[in-house]
């Protein structure tokens, strides 16, 4: 399942995550995963970060903090992030494909909101 990848180092890639994908999201945010629904998002899209981030002293992420708010609450995001869709399905709520449209519209929101710094690189 794809997912978009938005790292500290302001780098933007495509990811496909096997599963368990607690487990592979949990590789790219370096822990145990919380489901983020900021504001600054489109319904059903979300953000996935580093549970315990700010107990780790995780290196703050900018685009994420910005589109959960800091600006209005304070509280940062940490550490990588990764954009995934929700959707109910037979088992409830849970992640599902994004669309190709889905991603272009993260990686415009990126652009947008970064001022370009957010540079696009080939998938890790």
């Amino acid at each position: 399942m794809r997912g978009v990848v938005v790292t500290t180092d302001n780098e933007l890639y495509v990811k496909e995550f096997a599963p368990p994908l607690y487990q592979s999201i949990g590789e790219v945010v370096d822990g145990w995963i919380e489901i983020v629904r900021p504001r600054g998002l489109k319904h059903r899209l979300v953000m996935v970060v580093n549970e315990e981030g700010l107990l780790r002293n995780l290196p703050l992420n900018v685009f994420g903090s910005i589109l959960y708010g800091i600006h209005i609450h304070g509280n940062p995001i940490v550490g990588n992030i990764v954009f995934m869709k929700e959707d109910y399905t037979i088992d409830g709520l849970d992640f599902v494909e994004l669309t190709d449209s889905d991603i272009q519209e993260i990686k415009v929101l990126a652009k947008n909101v970064s001022g370009g710094e957010i540079k696009e690189i080939e998938a890790r």
